[in-house]
Protein backbone atom coordinates (compact mmCIF):
# COMPACT_ATOMS: atom_id res chain seq x y z
CA UNK A 1 0.00 0.00 0.00
CA UNK A 2 1.57 3.16 -1.13
CA UNK A 3 1.34 6.18 1.56
CA UNK A 4 3.88 8.48 4.13
CA UNK A 5 3.99 10.19 7.50
CA UNK A 6 1.00 12.46 7.64
CA UNK A 7 0.76 15.67 9.75
CA UNK A 8 -0.62 15.66 13.57
CA UNK A 9 -4.52 15.70 13.36
CA UNK A 10 -4.88 14.47 9.90
CA UNK A 11 -7.38 11.84 8.89
CA UNK A 12 -6.44 9.83 6.17
CA UNK A 13 -9.11 7.27 4.59
CA UNK A 14 -8.59 4.83 2.09
CA UNK A 15 -9.37 4.28 -1.25
CA UNK A 16 -8.30 2.60 -4.25
CA UNK A 17 -6.17 0.64 -2.22
CA UNK A 18 -4.26 3.76 -1.28
CA UNK A 19 -4.30 6.24 1.44
CA UNK A 20 -6.15 9.57 0.42
CA UNK A 21 -4.70 12.93 2.09
CA UNK A 22 -6.48 15.22 3.00
CA UNK A 23 -5.97 18.30 0.78
CA UNK A 24 -5.05 21.03 3.14
CA UNK A 25 -2.33 18.51 4.69
CA UNK A 26 -0.57 19.19 1.46
CA UNK A 27 2.50 21.17 2.06
CA UNK A 28 6.16 21.87 0.57
CA UNK A 29 6.85 19.36 2.50
CA UNK A 30 5.16 16.95 -0.12
CA UNK A 31 6.74 18.32 -2.87
CA UNK A 32 8.52 15.36 -5.03
CA UNK A 33 6.72 12.87 -3.51
CA UNK A 34 3.44 11.09 -4.23
CA UNK A 35 0.11 11.41 -2.78
CA UNK A 36 -3.78 10.78 -3.60
CA UNK A 37 -6.18 13.38 -3.30
CA UNK A 38 -10.24 12.61 -3.49
CA UNK A 39 -12.48 15.19 -4.37
CA UNK A 40 -14.82 17.44 -6.32
CA UNK A 41 -13.74 18.83 -9.72
CA UNK A 42 -14.78 22.39 -9.00
CA UNK A 43 -13.18 23.73 -12.00
CA UNK A 44 -11.11 23.14 -15.35
CA UNK A 45 -9.50 25.25 -17.81
CA UNK A 46 -7.12 24.18 -20.71
CA UNK A 47 -3.63 25.29 -21.43
CA UNK A 48 -1.58 24.77 -24.53
CA UNK A 49 -0.16 21.28 -23.25
CA UNK A 50 -3.20 20.15 -21.68
CA UNK A 51 -5.37 20.71 -18.83
CA UNK A 52 -5.63 21.91 -15.48
CA UNK A 53 -8.70 20.84 -12.85
CA UNK A 54 -8.94 22.48 -9.51
CA UNK A 55 -9.85 19.51 -6.87
CA UNK A 56 -11.39 20.70 -3.92
CA UNK A 57 -12.91 18.35 -0.78
CA UNK A 58 -13.77 19.57 2.30
CA UNK A 59 -10.64 20.87 3.40
CA UNK A 60 -8.81 22.46 0.56
CA UNK A 61 -8.29 22.47 -3.25
CA UNK A 62 -5.60 22.01 -5.02
CA UNK A 63 -4.36 21.77 -8.79
CA UNK A 64 -4.74 18.60 -11.31
CA UNK A 65 -1.88 18.79 -14.07
CA UNK A 66 -3.01 16.81 -17.07
CA UNK A 67 -0.79 17.06 -20.11
CA UNK A 68 -2.12 15.74 -23.24
CA UNK A 69 -0.96 12.47 -23.52
CA UNK A 70 -1.97 11.42 -19.73
CA UNK A 71 -5.43 13.32 -20.38
CA UNK A 72 -6.11 10.87 -23.36
CA UNK A 73 -5.21 7.57 -20.78
CA UNK A 74 -7.66 8.36 -18.40
CA UNK A 75 -10.58 6.07 -18.36
CA UNK A 76 -14.14 7.53 -18.48
CA UNK A 77 -12.61 10.74 -20.01
CA UNK A 78 -15.66 11.98 -20.95
CA UNK A 79 -17.28 12.28 -17.65
CA UNK A 80 -14.08 14.21 -16.10
CA UNK A 81 -15.59 17.17 -15.68
CA UNK A 82 -16.82 20.40 -13.47
CA UNK A 83 -19.03 18.63 -10.79
CA UNK A 84 -17.44 14.58 -11.07
CA UNK A 85 -15.52 13.01 -7.92
CA UNK A 86 -12.26 11.64 -8.53
CA UNK A 87 -9.40 10.19 -7.14
CA UNK A 88 -6.25 10.68 -7.99
CA UNK A 89 -2.75 9.84 -7.69
CA UNK A 90 0.25 11.82 -8.98
CA UNK A 91 3.53 13.72 -7.65
CA UNK A 92 3.27 16.95 -5.54
CA UNK A 93 4.66 20.33 -6.87
CA UNK A 94 3.92 23.56 -6.35
CA UNK A 95 3.70 26.68 -8.66
CA UNK A 96 3.19 30.30 -7.23
CA UNK A 97 2.71 28.64 -3.49
CA UNK A 98 -0.17 26.33 -5.04
CA UNK A 99 -0.03 23.19 -4.81
CA UNK A 100 -0.30 21.03 -7.87
CA UNK A 101 -0.58 16.95 -8.68
CA UNK A 102 0.82 15.42 -11.12
CA UNK A 103 -0.14 12.16 -12.10
CA UNK A 104 2.27 9.95 -14.33
CA UNK A 105 0.02 7.83 -15.95
CA UNK A 106 -3.64 8.73 -17.05
CA UNK A 107 -5.21 6.00 -15.42
CA UNK A 108 -4.18 7.39 -12.13
CA UNK A 109 -6.88 9.90 -12.57
CA UNK A 110 -10.34 7.92 -11.75
CA UNK A 111 -13.72 9.35 -11.65
CA UNK A 112 -16.09 7.88 -9.19
CA UNK A 113 -18.83 9.83 -9.43
CA UNK A 114 -19.88 11.51 -12.97
CA UNK A 115 -20.62 15.43 -12.53
CA UNK A 116 -24.01 15.60 -12.42
CA UNK A 117 -26.03 16.38 -15.64
CA UNK A 118 -27.07 19.99 -16.19
CA UNK A 119 -30.51 20.54 -17.85
CA UNK A 120 -30.60 23.35 -20.88
CA UNK A 121 -31.91 26.99 -19.21
CA UNK A 122 -33.35 29.34 -22.00
CA UNK A 123 -31.62 32.28 -22.41
CA UNK A 124 -34.13 34.47 -21.43
CA UNK A 125 -34.43 33.34 -18.46
CA UNK A 126 -31.05 33.65 -17.36
CA UNK A 127 -30.27 36.87 -15.16
CA UNK A 128 -27.55 38.35 -12.74
CA UNK A 129 -28.65 36.55 -10.05
CA UNK A 130 -27.45 33.40 -12.13
CA UNK A 131 -24.02 34.87 -11.75
CA UNK A 132 -21.09 32.37 -11.00
CA UNK A 133 -23.84 29.77 -11.31
CA UNK A 134 -23.12 26.39 -14.04
CA UNK A 135 -25.55 26.71 -17.35
CA UNK A 136 -26.28 25.06 -20.40
CA UNK A 137 -27.56 27.27 -22.92
CA UNK A 138 -28.07 26.21 -26.74
CA UNK A 139 -28.74 28.85 -29.95
CA UNK A 140 -27.55 30.40 -33.08
CA UNK A 141 -24.25 32.32 -33.82
CA UNK A 142 -26.31 35.81 -34.69
CA UNK A 143 -22.39 37.84 -34.07
CA UNK A 144 -18.27 36.87 -33.92
CA UNK A 145 -15.92 39.63 -32.55
CA UNK A 146 -12.46 39.28 -30.75
CA UNK A 147 -10.95 40.92 -27.74
CA UNK A 148 -7.07 41.10 -27.06
CA UNK A 149 -7.48 37.75 -25.18
CA UNK A 150 -9.84 35.50 -27.46
CA UNK A 151 -13.16 35.88 -29.13
CA UNK A 152 -16.97 36.45 -28.21
CA UNK A 153 -20.04 35.24 -29.85
CA UNK A 154 -23.69 36.80 -29.41
CA UNK A 155 -25.71 33.15 -28.77
CA UNK A 156 -29.52 33.67 -29.37
CA UNK A 157 -32.32 30.82 -28.88
CA UNK A 158 -35.18 33.12 -29.58
CA UNK A 159 -36.22 33.75 -26.14
CA UNK A 160 -33.04 36.22 -25.83
CA UNK A 161 -29.48 36.71 -26.71
CA UNK A 162 -26.32 36.64 -24.61
CA UNK A 163 -22.66 36.89 -25.18
CA UNK A 164 -20.21 33.61 -24.98
CA UNK A 165 -16.98 34.52 -24.33
CA UNK A 166 -13.59 31.87 -25.35
CA UNK A 167 -10.71 32.56 -23.86
CA UNK A 168 -7.48 31.97 -26.55
CA UNK A 169 -6.70 28.51 -24.66
CA UNK A 170 -10.26 27.38 -24.70
CA UNK A 171 -10.58 28.51 -28.48
CA UNK A 172 -7.81 26.83 -29.10
CA UNK A 173 -8.69 23.84 -27.72
CA UNK A 174 -12.20 23.19 -29.57
CA UNK A 175 -12.66 20.15 -31.65
CA UNK A 176 -13.22 22.34 -34.72
CA UNK A 177 -12.64 25.91 -34.09
CA UNK A 178 -13.76 26.82 -38.02
CA UNK A 179 -17.16 25.69 -37.17
CA UNK A 180 -17.96 28.09 -33.97
CA UNK A 181 -18.30 31.11 -35.86
CA UNK A 182 -21.85 33.25 -37.04
CA UNK A 183 -24.23 30.98 -38.49
CA UNK A 184 -23.71 27.61 -36.36
CA UNK A 185 -25.80 26.13 -33.82
CA UNK A 186 -23.96 25.91 -29.91
CA UNK A 187 -24.53 24.54 -27.27
CA UNK A 188 -22.20 25.78 -24.63
CA UNK A 189 -22.18 24.54 -21.21
CA UNK A 190 -20.46 27.76 -18.58
CA UNK A 191 -20.43 29.80 -15.97
CA UNK A 192 -22.20 32.81 -16.22
CA UNK A 193 -20.25 36.39 -15.83
CA UNK A 194 -20.84 39.88 -15.75
CA UNK A 195 -18.80 42.22 -18.13
CA UNK A 196 -19.18 46.04 -18.06
CA UNK A 197 -23.28 45.31 -17.78
CA UNK A 198 -23.43 42.40 -20.37
CA UNK A 199 -24.15 38.85 -19.07
CA UNK A 200 -21.47 36.25 -20.69
CA UNK A 201 -21.37 32.51 -20.50
CA UNK A 202 -17.71 31.84 -19.93
CA UNK A 203 -16.76 28.09 -20.58
CA UNK A 204 -13.73 26.88 -19.34
CA UNK A 205 -12.78 24.02 -21.74
CA UNK A 206 -12.99 23.47 -25.28
CA UNK A 207 -15.51 20.51 -24.10
CA UNK A 208 -18.13 22.80 -22.80
CA UNK A 209 -19.11 24.00 -26.79
CA UNK A 210 -20.61 21.60 -28.86
CA UNK A 211 -21.53 22.61 -32.59
CA UNK A 212 -25.05 20.74 -33.44
CA UNK A 213 -24.58 22.70 -37.16
CA UNK A 214 -21.83 24.11 -38.82
CA UNK A 215 -22.44 27.97 -39.91
CA UNK A 216 -24.20 28.96 -42.61
CA UNK A 217 -23.27 32.37 -43.97
CA UNK A 218 -24.68 34.34 -46.93
CA UNK A 219 -21.87 37.45 -47.09
CA UNK A 220 -22.70 40.01 -50.54
CA UNK A 221 -19.10 39.95 -52.34
CA UNK A 222 -17.07 43.11 -52.98
CA UNK A 223 -15.22 44.28 -55.47
CA UNK A 224 -12.26 45.69 -53.44
CA UNK A 225 -12.45 49.21 -55.28
CA UNK A 226 -16.42 49.49 -54.70
CA UNK A 227 -16.05 49.67 -50.68
CA UNK A 228 -16.33 53.02 -49.60
CA UNK A 229 -16.51 54.64 -46.19
CA UNK A 230 -20.36 54.60 -46.80
CA UNK A 231 -20.14 51.06 -46.05
CA UNK A 232 -19.03 51.28 -42.36
CA UNK A 233 -20.15 48.59 -39.92
CA UNK A 234 -21.42 46.27 -43.50
CA UNK A 235 -20.25 42.80 -43.68
CA UNK A 236 -18.38 41.91 -46.80
CA UNK A 237 -17.12 39.06 -48.54
CA UNK A 238 -13.23 39.47 -51.07
CA UNK A 239 -10.94 38.27 -52.90
CA UNK A 240 -7.43 39.45 -53.44
CA UNK A 241 -3.95 38.75 -53.40
CA UNK A 242 -1.82 39.90 -50.41
CA UNK A 243 0.30 42.62 -51.86
CA UNK A 244 1.82 43.83 -48.31
CA UNK A 245 2.04 43.30 -44.36
CA UNK A 246 2.29 46.40 -42.13
CA UNK A 247 2.74 45.12 -38.30
CA UNK A 248 1.51 47.00 -35.37
CA UNK A 249 1.60 46.34 -31.65
CA UNK A 250 -1.64 44.82 -31.37
CA UNK A 251 -1.73 43.10 -34.72
CA UNK A 252 -1.46 43.26 -38.54
CA UNK A 253 -2.45 45.55 -41.25
CA UNK A 254 -2.71 43.13 -44.69
CA UNK A 255 -2.78 45.41 -48.11
CA UNK A 256 -5.13 43.17 -50.44
CA UNK A 257 -5.42 43.77 -54.35
CA UNK A 258 -8.06 42.84 -56.83
CA UNK A 259 -8.57 43.88 -60.30
CA UNK A 260 -10.49 47.42 -59.03
CA UNK A 261 -8.26 48.54 -56.23
CA UNK A 262 -7.38 47.84 -53.00
CA UNK A 263 -8.41 47.91 -49.10
CA UNK A 264 -6.44 47.43 -45.91
CA UNK A 265 -7.57 43.79 -44.02
CA UNK A 266 -6.99 44.55 -40.14
CA UNK A 267 -6.07 41.12 -38.18
CA UNK A 268 -5.83 41.63 -34.48
CA UNK A 269 -3.12 39.55 -32.65
CA UNK A 270 -5.66 36.92 -31.63
CA UNK A 271 -6.68 36.54 -35.25
CA UNK A 272 -3.31 37.02 -36.89
CA UNK A 273 -1.45 34.04 -34.54
CA UNK A 274 -4.53 32.12 -35.96
CA UNK A 275 -4.74 32.53 -39.45
CA UNK A 276 -1.09 33.04 -41.05
CA UNK A 277 -0.62 35.35 -45.19
CA UNK A 278 1.92 36.37 -46.53
CA UNK A 279 2.96 38.11 -49.30
CA UNK A 280 1.72 36.70 -52.46
CA UNK A 281 -1.08 34.35 -51.01
CA UNK A 282 -4.55 34.60 -52.82
CA UNK A 283 -7.54 35.18 -49.81
CA UNK A 284 -11.19 34.98 -49.08
CA UNK A 285 -11.97 37.24 -46.25
CA UNK A 286 -15.15 37.77 -44.64
CA UNK A 287 -15.19 40.95 -41.92
CA UNK A 288 -16.77 43.95 -41.01
CA UNK A 289 -15.78 47.51 -43.17
CA UNK A 290 -14.92 50.33 -40.38
CA UNK A 291 -14.61 53.88 -42.15
CA UNK A 292 -12.35 56.29 -39.87
CA UNK A 293 -10.88 59.68 -40.46
CA UNK A 294 -7.48 58.53 -38.75
CA UNK A 295 -6.98 55.57 -40.87
CA UNK A 296 -9.40 55.56 -43.53
CA UNK A 297 -11.11 52.33 -44.15
CA UNK A 298 -9.96 48.94 -42.94
CA UNK A 299 -11.92 45.50 -43.04
CA UNK A 300 -12.07 44.22 -39.47
CA UNK A 301 -11.69 40.34 -39.76
CA UNK A 302 -13.21 38.41 -36.79
CA UNK A 303 -12.61 35.08 -36.38
CA UNK A 304 -9.57 32.77 -38.00
CA UNK A 305 -11.97 30.92 -39.95
CA UNK A 306 -12.83 34.09 -41.68
CA UNK A 307 -9.32 34.24 -43.90
CA UNK A 308 -8.63 31.39 -46.27
CA UNK A 309 -5.86 31.05 -48.34
CA UNK A 310 -7.12 30.31 -51.99
CA UNK A 311 -3.75 30.11 -53.28
CA UNK A 312 -0.42 30.09 -52.11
Amino acid sequence: MMGFALHAGAQPAFAAEKVVTPIDDITTEYKGKFATVQGKVAGERAFKSGMRYTVQDDTGKITLVLFDRELKQVPKRGQLAEGATVNVTGKIDFFNEEAQIVPIRGTDVVVIAPAPVISPTAIGKISAADTDKLVQVGGAVTEASNFSAGFKLKLNDGTGQIAVTLFENVFDSLAKPADVNVGAMLTVTGRVDEFNGELEVIPSSGRGVTVSAPPKREVQAYKLGAITGNDHNAVVQIEGQVAAIDKFENGLDVLVKDDSGAQVMRLWNVVAERAPVKVGDAVRVIGRVRAARNRGITIDVAMPSDVIVVKK
